[in-house]
């Protein structure tokens, strides 16, 4: 293989017919070996003779470095006309390509001793520039496979982790696998379309203007969902307002290029190629105080993050400036050669197994901290069950000791005590109201229904027994329970504990709690936290 040496011509119009260009002044392309692309609605005409120094006839193939084409049609240039040869591109129906392998090529048949004149018009393509190149037909075969497996390949794996990450990892938190998810499918739609499969296994003959403006809304959407499962999966929602503002910029940024991007391809694409390899710097260096601050998926994220910038700077750079070809015997030597493809290889397969073992590893910390969780509170309800235990003893060790006093006074009438029986009353009471202690209806009127005796009796009763009426009684009752569980920690929130002592407005238990205790419950619950 070696670059092929051609002379062209651009026509504004791309209307011109192949005798008026013939007529048309060819800059010079004795050096050349990269010509711009044409714009939506231009035509490029590359001239170029081959010639054939063999004693027999020969074959060799044109193609070009690129994948896309809307339409590249080979003319032969006789002594008095110029004959269309071949079609290929995406505009082409598949029947009548000369060649519908994955990459553009036609055959050119040379007889012995013998030179002939050729004419390439070409129309439409993703990439700025063309580069084309002339090759046996072994080692363009070789090219084609190597280049439909090395993208059935990419395809492939791109496939199967978007869907890992929805099946394996949607436990972990449903932003993370939903960003991860679009993100990879974004690299997979954007490979579809940019490697030629739409067109050369499906027959869609769309062309690039048509194609351009979605593909850079895909590889936009995938730049903001980079950023949007980075901000989940290093935690910056808990950061500081800078970092997470910083975020937020770099979403309106990486949205803004790609509407840029989307509206003109071809001219204002440029920012959008910049934020592919600029945000992944942005994020990288975030990552790296993650790391610092001791997250652990952090430095797995750092190496993905790492391969991303690097593997898109080649990418865009080499998309933006090719290189020139050289000379090469074998397909290897041809993928070398092409630093877009194997840099964007590279940035897809090494982001990708880092980020898998960052999920991991974020899997593994929340396991961990899953498992702490449940042997804390395995801990508080054993402490519990010990503290109503020892409740029962004490209630069992006092019925006894008031029984005892109860029997001694009876033996000898003469002894006083200050109104047993209203005492008992208010221990009965007591019991009543936690048997039904989550129910937030349950009033003066139900405690004297349970009691077996009338609201103007029970306020008579628990007056003399405890000087407090029915529902200052009842509120004191759940408010003692509600800083036992406090204390105990058998909930973990104010709300848990508001509801399980019959409270149902939050607001309302934290004033009557601070009227009675002096301190709000969240004081209290805070207090107990520091003193663990």
């Amino acid at each position: 293989m070696r670059s092929l040496m051609a002379d062209s011509f651009l026509d504004p119009t791309g209307l011109l017919e192949p005798a008026a260009v013939a007529t048309q002044p060819f800059e010079p392309g004795h050096c050349a070996r990269i010509f711009r692309a044409p714009l939506p609605g231009q035509a490029l005409w590359l001239r170029f003779t081959v010639v054939n120094d063999h004693d027999g006839e020969r074959r060799w193939f044109v193609t070009f470095m690129e994948y896309i084409f809307d339409e590249v049609t080979l003319f032969e240039q006789q002594a008095d006309s110029i004959v269309a040869v071949a079609q290929n591109g995406r505009t082409i129906p598949l029947p009548e390509r000369a060649d519908t392998a994955v990459k553009t090529g036609f055959p050119l048949d040379i007889g012995p001793k013998a030179e002939k004149t050729f004419l390439l018009r070409i129309t439409g393509t993703f990439a700025p520039s063309i580069t084309p190149a002339i090759m046996a037909p072994d080692l363009y075969s070789d090219w084609t496979t190597l280049s439909l497996v090395m993208t059935a390949v990419m395809l492939g794996y791109l496939a199967t982790i978007a869907l890992i990450s929805v099946v394996l990892f949607r436990h972990v938190e449903a932003r993370f696998y939903q960003y991860y998810a679009l993100y990879m499918t974004c690299f997979f739609v954007f490979s579809f379309i940019y490697d030629g499969w739409l067109s050369n296994f499906m027959g869609v003959t769309l062309p690039v203007t048509v194609l351009s403006p979605f593909r850079e809304f895909m590889a936009g959407l995938g730049v903001f969902a980079n950023i949007q499962y980075c901000r989940v999966l290093l935690r910056i929602d808990a950061e500081r307002p800078s970092i997470r503002r910083l975020f937020t910029v770099l979403s309106g940024i990486a949205m803004l290029t790609t509407a840029l991007a989307v509206v003109d391809p071809w001219r204002l694409s440029m920012p959008l190629h910049l934020t592919f390899f600029a945000s992944p710097l942005v994020l990288l260096a975030i990552s790296l105080k993650k790391v610092r601050d001791g997250l652990p998926q952090a430095k797995y994220v750092s190496g993905s993050l790492l391969f991303l910038t690097a593997g898109l700077s080649i990418a865009v750079y080499f998309f933006i400036f090719p290189i020139e070809i050289t000379r090469a015997t074998v397909a290897y030597d041809l993928i070398v050669l092409r630093p877009l493809t194997w840099g964007y290889s590279l940035a897809i397969m090494g982001e990708t197994t880092f980020m898998m073992i960052a999920i991991s590893t974020m899997m593994k910390s929340l396991q961990t901290q899953r498992q702490e969780a449940l042997a804390e509170a395995r801990s508080l309800w054993r402490n519990a069950l010990a503290a109503q235990t020892r409740h029962a003893e004490a209630l069992k060790v006092s019925t006894a000791r008031i029984k005892e006093l109860e029997t001694s006074l009876i033996g000898n009438p003469r002894r006083k005590l200050a109104a047993p029986a209203e005492q008992r009353f208010v221990e009965a009471a007591t019991e009543c109201i936690l048997e039904r202690l989550g129910e937030s209806g349950f009033g003066a009127r139900e405690l004297a229904a349970a009691l077996g005796t009338s609201e103007k009796t029970l306020g008579r009763r628990l007056k003399e027994g405890c000087g407090l009426p029915p529902a200052a009684f009842i509120r004191s009752i759940r408010l003692g329970v509600a800083r036992d569980l406090i204390l105990l920690r058998q909930h973990g929130t104010i709300a848990e504990i508001a509801r399980a002592v019959g409270f149902t407005s939050v607001g309302h238990f934290a004033k009557l709690y601070r009227q009675q205790f002096g301190e709000l419950p969240s004081e209290s619950l805070k207090a107990v936290k520091v003193a663990e």
